[in-house]
């Protein structure tokens, strides 16, 4: 499946929801024009070209493929890096389907009844707060080998807060 690439991205210890997406430069106006300019933000943005002159013009689109066309993996990172929050929404997913389910081995680890490591909370609440290297470590182990991890992506792929990610990914060839 294509989505497992998002695994590696999942379990990393930096936290998604702090990356973000740069346009890229701004470019130069038509004769009498201005030119165009450069934003960072943590969603995908689309600019538009210089007004003005002949030789203006106007910036692509965003959207759901704005990552199609790179390698499976360059495709899969631009992905997480374009939409942080449903990055962030499926991380969470991943834990809960990973490490949290009661038939999950991770469970003996994420779930635990010491506030300071647990992970798992209840009714699918998942704690990204706490520091559990054992879980981090189990979680990435299930999500690599077990069923869990299409699971989550089915769920992300239902969860409204989600979604954009795995449009996203689903035109990562």
């Amino acid at each position: 499946m294509k989505a497992l690439g998002f695994a590696a991205i999942l379990v990393s210890v930096c936290a998604l929801a702090a990356c973000t997406v740069t346009d890229g430069d701004g470019g130069t106006g038509g004769e009498g024009g201005e030119g165009g300019s450069t934003s960072t933000s943590t969603s995908t943005t689309s600019g538009t070209g210089g007004e003005g002159g002949e030789d203006s013009g106007t910036g692509g689109e965003g959207g759901g493929n704005e990552c199609s066309g790179l390698e499976v993996q360059a495709c899969m990172d631009c992905c997480a890096e374009a939409h942080p929050s449903e990055a962030e929404a499926f991380k969470k997913l991943n834990f809960w389907h990973c490490g949290c389910a009661a038939e999950i081995r991770c469970a003996a680890f994420c779930d635990t009844t010491d506030p300071t490591t647990d992970v798992c909370g209840e009714d699918g609440e998942v704690n990204m707060e706490v520091s559990n290297d054992d879980c981090q470590t189990c979680v990435a182990e299930e999500s690599a080998t077990g069923s869990c991890y299409d699971d989550a992506y089915t769920a992300c792929e239902a969860a409204e807060d989600c979604q954009a990610l795995t449009e996203c990914s689903n035109s990562c060839e």
